[in-house]
């Protein structure tokens, strides 16, 4: 009878242990799926390493922060900080909006295996987090998403936001290097330049220099001394040549059409001499796409292409590279500059 017991106990016992595991398991998957949508990261500034990977485009771009706090490519070359920010915010403001109906749940799991950003964030040095950033909802307010960290991944996917925006998360993620390119060409302070050169070969009459010793500033037009040079002029447009940018990378023209552009004479050259650096580049005048060049070459009014010494075709602004290229018209015409910038 004892025997009978002990067995009977034993049996229970093995019973209740096996019920006690199932629970434990499902409170477990339970707690792994809350944790799962805690895809917020408080502590940004701690933040130091960002991987993006683009599956359609099979790219990936990676950025770090340098010992300085500005944000680098993994090369160690400038990139735009507003481009890292947005991530950041988008790190910490993120925000469920819902879960994916259950009958949607395959389908979904398929669109997002055929096309994601994979975001690898990483925190003094470590991985913290990775999102699975996929497509929009149908009303564009929420994001098809999965997070993953260094102990588990989520099975399934939900519908993220942002708070304090409406609209779609997925762009605020590329692993386009021209997004994070810096638009900086270069920057010089008047009293830091020692040569200006333009050679204009639309209007060569226009073609000018200018020196900057201790003998003071000289301005000469094809080997001979400008007439009418107005001096405050002279000196308000070498203020000019503090930070300057291009507009946007090439994203219009072929490599075989890029070096059709730099077969060609340039429009205009622009060398510019330092205290202890230098700076030349060539630009080439694009005509205008929206209008109709069955007679005659109509011009961009707005932007021409740009050469950069890196061999790499920019796109600029005659808003910005005009003043320059076109400086002849402002130092040697009266009552153009601004009482204010005197």
């Amino acid at each position: 009878m004892k025997k009978v017991i002990i067995i009977v106990v034993g049996v229970s016992v093995l019973i209740g242990l096996g019920v006690l595991a199932m629970r434990l398991a499902d409170q477990e998957k339970t707690s792994d799926n809350l944790s799962l949508i805690d895809f917020a990261v408080k502590d940004t500034a701690a933040v130091d390493k960002i991987t993006v990977y683009d599956s359609f485009n099979d790219v990936s771009f990676t950025v770090v922060r340098n010992q300085s706090g500005a944000w680098v490519d993994d090369k160690g070359n400038c990139v735009k900080q507003e481009v890292v920010h947005t991530m950041l915010e988008t790190f910490l403001k993120v925000t469920l909006k819902g879960y994916v109906p259950d009958g949607a749940m395959e389908n979904m799991k398929k669109q997002m295996m055929s096309k994601y950003k994979k975001v690898d964030i990483y925190q003094k040095g470590k991985l913290k987090k990775t999102w699975f950033v996929g497509h929009s909802t149908s009303d564009h307010y929420g994001t098809h998403m999965l997070l993953e960290t260094p102990k588990r991944r989520s099975d399934n996917p939900v519908i993220m936001g942002m708070k304090g925006f409406y609209g779609i998360l997925e762009p605020r993620f590329t692993a386009d290097p021209k997004i994070y390119q810096c638009s900086k060409l270069f920057s010089f302070n008047r009293e830091d330049i020692r040569e200006i050169r333009v050679e204009n070969n639309v209007n060569p009459s226009d073609n000018f220099e200018i020196i900057q010793d201790k003998d003071g500033l000289k301005a000469t037009s094809n080997g001979e001394p400008i007439e009418g040079l107005i001096k405050d002029n002279l000196m308000f447009y070498l203020n000019g040549f503090r930070n300057i940018h291009f507009n946007r990378p090439n994203y219009a023209y072929t490599e075989q059409q890029v070096d059709s552009i730099k077969a060609l004479k340039p429009d205009y050259t622009l060398f510019v001499k330092g205290k202890d650096k230098e700076f030349f580049m060539t630009y080439y005048r694009r005509p205008d796409p929206e209008a109709d060049h069955n007679d005659s070459i109509l011009w961009d009014q707005d932007y021409l292409w740009g050469i950069m010494p890196s061999g790499e075709l920019v796109r600029m602004q005659y808003y910005t590279l005009g003043p320059l290229v076109f400086g002849k018209d402002i130092f040697t015409r009266e009552n153009i500059v601004p009482k204010n910038q005197e």
